[in-house]
């Protein structure tokens, strides 16, 4: 896909133009629409009625340019689906990078943060230079994780749970002696205004510092269109948004109402849950073979526990799955000290299951719970056990 980039500059930061010398002129003509005006996507915001001055090598873009910090460096490419439309996308410095986003029921009920593929450019410059940092959240900080680039998702845990769905999220760096990440709600006073008509006063006073002479009637009708065009749009964005922000708290409400309906498990007992969970084993993980139920197995301290399940999955590794119902603390912590002396005794725990014919040289844990605790969540993401929450029977949140 053709694409022009470059670094931005403070002349052109202060003037919110995009420029560039002569031998990038086959680059920008490759991405820009060979018309008087397009539109631009920077983000999700749509910048309407742009035009190049071709003469000066310039492109008048407005406020996205002139908030943009120095060094940013952007990116205009062409739009497949839209042939009159210009993908624009302004990356800055890691130190200086924002990414704004809203956050969804699943992210906030899994404790995570996703993407899009269209953003893995961003999420990528974002954490780069990053190896450990810290996440801070209200004023609390956690340890923070690698994002997962192949399933696009940065892990956060239960801090993520001060926010609420719908909320629109600021996600930037701060100065620290190490690096922390600061998530917060988005505050849009803090979020330069575009003005809609920018762009298009822009062109009409270009095109009037033309001698009136060489103006044609059709011409002038052309702006007297294209400025009423400008105006009706401008209203509509204004209605449109007004619009979004009731359906967002209506949004809210239905998914809160949603959550806790769906909250009440209908298991009755732990053997009915169990049965339950042996039959429908798949809905938690595609292609594991169950190979024990309740299988005994004995720790350093000689006391003896049961695993629930004993499964394989499709790569033939072991997994270790324990379920709990209606979880207390007492139960978490003997299911999890369980997975980590399994851990720890991975090869003479599949020697003794092959009665010494074979080592296992790998292990993964598991738990299945129909009740979500707070403590249950945070053991489970801080000691990379696979955790399924199961709500009504049909309903699986899973955290890994």
């Amino acid at each position: 896909m053709p694409e022009f980039r470059k670094k931005l500059t403070a002349r052109e930061i202060e003037k919110g133009a995009i420029c560039w010398e002569a031998s990038q002129d086959a680059d920008v003509k490759s991405v820009i629409p060979a018309s008087l005006v397009f539109n631009m996507m920077l983000g999700e915001q749509e910048i309407a009625n742009l035009s190049v001055e071709w003469e000066k090598r310039s492109l008048f873009v407005g406020e996205a340019i002139a908030t943009a910090a120095i060094d940013s460096e952007i990116v205009l490419s062409n739009s497949r689906e839209r042939g009159s439309v210009v993908n624009c996308h302004i990356f800055a410095p890691q130190e200086k990078m924002a990414i704004r986003k809203r956050l969804s029921h699943q992210e906030h009920s899994g404790r995570y943060l996703k993407w899009f593929a269209r953003e893995d450019e961003l999420y990528t410059r974002m954490f780069s230079l990053t190896e450990g940092f810290e996440i801070e959240i209200g004023g609390k900080r956690m340890k923070g994780r690698a994002p997962d680039f192949e399933k696009r998702k940065l892990m956060i845990g239960d801090l993520l749970r001060v926010f609420s769905p719908g909320d629109d999220l600021l996600i930037k760096w701060k100065t620290q002696e190490i690096p922390v990440l600061l998530i917060k709600r988005d505050d849009p006073s803090e979020k330069a205004q575009l003005d809609g008509t920018t762009p298009l006063r822009s062109l009409i006073t270009r095109l009037l510092a033309r001698p009136l002479g060489e103006f044609n009637e059709g011409e002038v009708k052309g702006l007297i269109v294209l400025l009423e065009e400008n105006k009706k749009l401008w209203e509509r964005i204004v209605t449109m948004q007004e619009e979004n922000r009731r359906l967002k708290e209506q949004v809210n409400m239905i998914e809160s109402l949603f959550e806790q309906f769906t909250s009440n498990s209908f298991f009755n007992s732990k053997k009915e849950f169990e049965l339950w969970v042996a039959a429908h084993i798949n809905m938690f993980e595609k292609g594991l073979r169950v190979i024990h139920r309740n299988y005994s197995v004995t720790l350093s301290n000689e006391r003896k526990r049961r695993i629930d399940l004993l499964c394989q999955d499709r790569k033939g590794v072991l997994v270790v799955v324990q379920i709990l119902y209606s979880p207390e603390p007492v139960q978490i912590n003997e299911a999890l000290d369980l997975l980590e002396h399994l851990r720890a005794n991975t090869s003479s725990f599949g020697s003794e299951l092959t009665s010494g014919q074979f080592k296992s040289a790998d292990l993964r844990g598991m738990i299945i719970a129909n009740y979500e605790r707070t403590d249950l969540v945070e053991q489970c993401l801080q000691k990379q056990v696979k955790l399924c929450l199961v709500k009504s029977g049909c309903l699986i949140d899973v955290l890994e």
